[in-house]
């Protein structure tokens, strides 16, 4: 709770300085417009005339387990009990087709007095803007996969954590080293093809399937390579639709395995209502080959069982319910400064249900072996606070029924979850 109530006063602290520098128009507005591979905050510079801007966002989680916790993954973000993420952005833009672009992502987390994991990443690429049709970005960023991937600041999802389908199924935040090219069809048709580096397959776990191998984006693995394309189209009025697809080779030691993912989504938003649905599907063909280099790559000779086929989905609905107490204080005056602006906000309530199965189909080969598998249902239920359009307050339930045990033979239980967020 020390890290959280220090979060708090940074958030203060960042957002009255971000106001500040609005008003004296330092800094440009954030225009809630997104470049393609980047979330709102990311994406100032493109749709300013300023040749140089800072932005970014924080956030701070504090998850309460009731019942017992399911730690299979070895992988702190799935069963941390706090966490607080800083992440700032600069952008400068010399000529109007160049844009050179840094993040800092700094992230700080632990289980209680358990674990315990600090994280400093760099992303750095350069985007040459040739035409609306045609683009080419160079260096670390965010792949297409999914929809969080590119959309990861806290005011863009409605739950303190990041849905578990696109945390475990799809792994996301992936930012990796490598090439992009994008641009538009036409102005309601996006379209991006990017080759990147090779999954790193030694850290991989059953329990998240390709999740760790994109762990460090720094790692220079060039044995295999990882390709992933995307189409979104926008065409109907306040509705998003898009489809991405994923294959890489994962090579180590003249073992390979190709593997798939593809997604596609839904996201639509009619006047207090909004709604959300996503599903996926991966699979690999050579997974007693991922066993043999986990193996080898283990202190106690213990490989990893990947699914040979993995499946998620996840639907969720929201509604706005402060309209309904504004009507009941029409006489209420506006109210406006640093914290808080009177005509954006917003106190939706949401509920959302998520299926995965990390093993919906195993190689015949490894069925004796140790099986790591998240094969979970949840549902989460919950309310966002947003006192103005780029700050978020959130708290929610979610019911977990996971029917693989854990090692003892008990099940996970389920989590109460609270956090706040912010952009600038």
């Amino acid at each position: 709770m020390k890290q959280f109530t220090i979060s708090m006063l940074l958030l203060v602290f960042i957002y009255w300085e971000g106001y500040s520098q609005e008003k004296k128009r330092i800094i440009d507005t954030l225009t809630y417009e997104t470049q393609s591979g980047l979330p709102i905050a990311a994406s100032k510079i493109y749709f300013t005339d300023s040749k140089f801007t800072i932005s970014g966002y924080g956030e701070s989680n504090f998850i309460n387990y009731i019942g017992e916790k399911n730690t299979q993954s070895e992988d702190l973000e799935l069963y941390m009990t706090n966490m607080q993420r800083f992440v700032a952005y600069a952008a400068y833009k010399p000529k109007k087709w160049l844009v050179l672009y840094a993040e800092i992502f700094a992230e700080y987390m632990n289980d209680g007095t358990n674990e315990r994991h600090f994280e400093f990443q760099p992303e750095v690429f350069a985007d040459f803007l040739f035409s609306e049709k045609f683009n080419l970005r160079l260096g670390t960023h965010q792949t297409q996969i999914g929809y969080i991937n590119n959309s990861d600041e806290p005011v863009m999802f409605y739950t303190v954590n990041r849905p578990e389908v696109e945390r475990i199924i799809i792994p996301s935040t992936w930012i990796d080293l490598g090439i992009m090219t994008y641009g538009k069809f036409n102005k309601n048709l996006k379209w991006s093809a990017s080759l990147y580096q090779g999954l790193d397959p030694t850290d991989l776990r059953g329990a998240t399937w390709i999740r760790r191998g994109r762990a460090d984006a720094l790692r220079f693995n060039f044995e295999g390579y990882t390709a992933n394309s995307s189409l979104k189209y926008t065409g109907i009025q306040n509705t998003e639709l898009a489809l991405n697809g994923l294959y890489s080779k994962i090579s180590k030691d003249n073992i390979s395995s190709n593997t798939y993912l593809l997604s596609s989504y839904v996201r639509k938003e009619y006047r207090n209502w909004s709604f959300m649905a996503l599903c996926t599907l991966g699979g690999t063909d050579n997974a007693q080959g991922l066993y043999e280099i986990t193996r080898q790559a283990s202190l106690d000779d213990t490989g990893q069982v990947l699914g040979s086929e993995v499946y998620g989905y996840y639907t969720e609905i929201g509604y706005d319910i402060w309209p309904i107490f504004k009507a009941d204080n029409k006489s209420a005056k506006s109210k406006n400064n640093f914290l808080v602006k009177s005509d954006e906000i917003k106190l939706p309530i949401f509920i959302r249900y998520e299926r995965l199965n990390t093993h919906s189909k195993i190689d015949p080969g490894l069925v004796g072996e140790p099986i790591f598998q998240s094969n979970l249902t949840a549902v989460t239920i919950g309310a966002n606070f947003n006192p103005r359009r780029n700050i978020v307050v959130k708290s929610n339930y979610q019911i977990r029924n996971n029917k693989s045990p854990l090692a003892d033979g008990t099940f996970e239980g389920d989590r109460f979850e609270f956090g706040l967020g912010f952009i600038f």
